[in-house]
């Protein structure tokens, strides 16, 4: 009896590089955190050289990152399936080089591996690797996932393209970051005028939009409902204070009192439980974030209200961890200080100098 002879998987249709980021533009949208590296120039050469070499899910092939920085324009042109088999089965052997300019020095390796496909594909599916083997290794181990592949089919388009967007979607990410798209998408799309937010105690109160009032709003309605046992709302700098005066009788009625015409913060938060707790937040969608300085002057009205200092904490809120502003500030926020990001609001980071054995007693 004769063995059936092995039919080598045919390699996938070639679009080109700009073709690829053009889609991959479409595939992450604007509200898709760390979108940058997922749609730049990097991410669509890492792309096509697994489409040209055919190093998909099933096909039997695979690739390391060396053929993406060894990989040059020049054979980037030889696109017949010849030329891709020729290259495919050279590519693996000690010395070999294809011919032109190179894309890339070797002093992109640790982008291309470590930033991009290690930390960004891989995690997100769209890059998978043969089980057994570490993800340094050096050996060809890696290979795109078949539905990621196929998503540059060129004959995919229009609502075809996009009902196959979804589905991969739905398929590898997960819960969070689909939270955090769509939480973002509210920022991208806020239009001019005022929206409402809805306070702790079940009142509404109408305030212009803008990205420091969408963040603001998250605080109010987002944060304090997930990590304040009894939230209660004391004050919000966006608002006229004169229309709002039962934040600063509310505020009285449980021992803070400031001067409205003193710099004041954003918003002024409190967890009603006993010991009440007061948090003390500055919204950065440029500038403004805690800093030491910051947090000495705010100190000043808990000074002068009689409030132990320990019952207050300090928090600075931005959009999201992307954001320029959070790049910005990150290295002048106060220490023991607390940062909140409204898109994704059950993350809580804090800047403490307590030594890990006593954070744990304290858990």
């Amino acid at each position: 009896m004769r063995t059936p002879a092995h039919t080598e998987a045919p390699l996938p249709p070639l679009p080109t590089v700009g073709e690829i980021q053009s889609r991959l533009a479409v595939i992450f949208p604007e509200e898709f955190p760390d979108r940058g590296i997922l749609t730049g120039i990097m991410a669509a050469r890492v792309i096509f050289v697994f489409l040209y070499g055919g190093f998909i899910q099933g096909s039997g092939r695979f690739m390391r990152p060396s053929y993406v920085y060894l990989f040059t324009e020049e054979q980037s042109q030889q696109a017949t399936d010849q030329d891709r088999k020729q290259w495919a089965s050279s590519a693996n052997r000690p010395g070999s080089r294809p011919s032109g300019q190179r894309w890339y020095a070797d002093t992109s390796r640790e982008p291309i591996r470590d930033d991009l496909m290690r930390n960004q594909l891989l995690r997100l599916g769209i890059m998978e690797k043969l089980p057994g083997y570490a993800t340094t290794s050096s050996k060809p181990i890696n290979y795109l996932s078949a539905d990621f592949a196929a998503l540059f089919d060129p004959n995919l388009d229009g609502e075809a393209l996009a009902a196959t967007i979804r589905a991969w979607s739905v398929r590898h990410l997960n819960a969070a970051t689909i939270q955090r798209m769509a939480l973002k998408a509210q920022g991208i799309s806020a239009k001019a005028g005022d929206f409402l937010v809805s306070l702790p105690d079940g009142t509404r109160i109408r305030i212009t939009a803008g990205p420091s009032s969408l963040i603001a709003k998250g605080l109010i309605e987002e944060f304090s409902t997930r990590h304040l046992n009894d939230p209660a709302l004391l004050w919000l700098s966006s608002s006229d204070a004169k229309s709002m005066p039962q934040l600063v009788e509310l505020a009285a009625t449980v021992g803070l009192r400031f001067d409205l015409n003193e710099e004041l913060p954003d918003v002024i938060l409190a967890d009603l439980r006993q010991p009440i707790r007061f948090l003390f937040c500055e919204i950065v969608a440029t500038d403004g974030a805690v800093t030491d300085a910051r947090k000495q002057a705010l100190l000043a009205i808990v000074r002068w209200s009689g409030i132990p200092q320990e019952n207050v904490e300090f928090l600075t809120a931005f959009e999201d961890r992307s954001a320029p502003a959070f790049r910005k500030n990150f290295s002048r926020l106060a220490l023991n200080s607390m940062v909140w990001f409204r898109t994704e609001p059950d993350l809580l980071v804090t800047l403490t100098t307590e030594k890990i054995a006593e954070l744990k007693r304290a858990s």
